[in-house]
This record gives C-alpha cells, structure tokens and sequence, in this order.
C-alpha cells in the first residue's frame, strides 16, 4: 500500500470518526422525532464509513489514528453542543458543510484510486459517496421545507 493511499484512508477515518460524534450530539439535541432519527441513521452510516477504513488500516497492518479519532470525537462533541443549542437550522447548515468535505474528498479519493487499479476500494468508495450526498439532500431539504413549518406552526 502506498504512502498517499495510507494518507488518504486515514483522512477518512478522521473525518467520518468527526462525523460520528456531530451527529451523536445531535439526536439527544432535538425533541422533534423525525430530526432525531435522521440523525440516528445518520451516525449508523458514517460510524460504518469510519469502521470500514479502520479495518482496511488494520488489515494493511497500519496503525489506526486513535489520538486523533479521540480528539476528533471531543471536537465533534463540541461542535455539536455549540451548534445544536443555536437550532436545527445552523446544525444542518454545518452539516451540510461537513458534507460537502466529505463528497469533494470521495470524489478525489476515487480518481485516485482509478488510476492504481483498486476496484473494490473504488465500489466502497462511490456507495459512500452516495451516502454523502443523500444526507446533504436530506439536510437541505430539512432546512428549506421542515424548519419554515416549525416557525410558522410557533407562531
């Protein structure tokens, strides 16, 4: 396995471990049931995102990051305290920023990997994507549709 691959399994690890813990914070955040189980499933998926390259690390016989994984996980924690006590709106925006990453990063990671020929890592790679990108949809659509509804039922 070579360097900039290891990098870039890391890089995921990282990021979906930050995932996890943001969308953790964010299904105890809420007392709208839809908005918590979006999230749920939402952690269920990036959780098995993270596990996926942590056992491909493994597998290589490379160390996991696990300082970062816990700093990560701090971080996301408190990213998400700090953005949910502002509303659903901010946390979906964030969400969606985090997203965004997410999808650019895949989408550079499966280029790369066309070229060296990974075509299993390739499949997982544009499932995640699509996981990526129907949780953005599903942010967005949130805030456009579900949050004006709750301004206007609070009136």
């Amino acid at each position: 396995m070579d360097d900039k691959l290891i990098f870039r399994l890391k890089e995921f690890y990282t990021l979906e471990t930050f995932q996890v813990a943001f969308y953790e914070t964010q299904v105890s955040a809420s007392t709208d049931e839809y908005y918590n189980k979006a999230f749920e499933k939402m952690v269920q998926i990036e959780r098995g995102h993270a596990d996926f390259f942590a056992q491909v690390l493994e597998k290589a016989q490379i160390e996991v990051p696990t300082f970062v994984g816990s700093i990560f996980k701090l971080a996301g924690n408190f990213v998400g305290e700090m953005v949910g006590s502002t509303g659903p709106d901010n946390t979906c925006k964030l969400g969606v920023a985090l997203e965004n990453k997410a999808i650019e990063t895949y989408r550079t990671f499966i280029m790369e990997s066309k070229s060296k020929h990974y075509t299993e890592l390739r499949t997982t790679l544009m499932e995640y994507l699509l996981d990526e990108e129907f949780h953005t949809l599903w942010l967005s659509d949130y805030m456009t549709h579900r949050i004006p509804a709750e301004r206007q039922s609070n009136r």
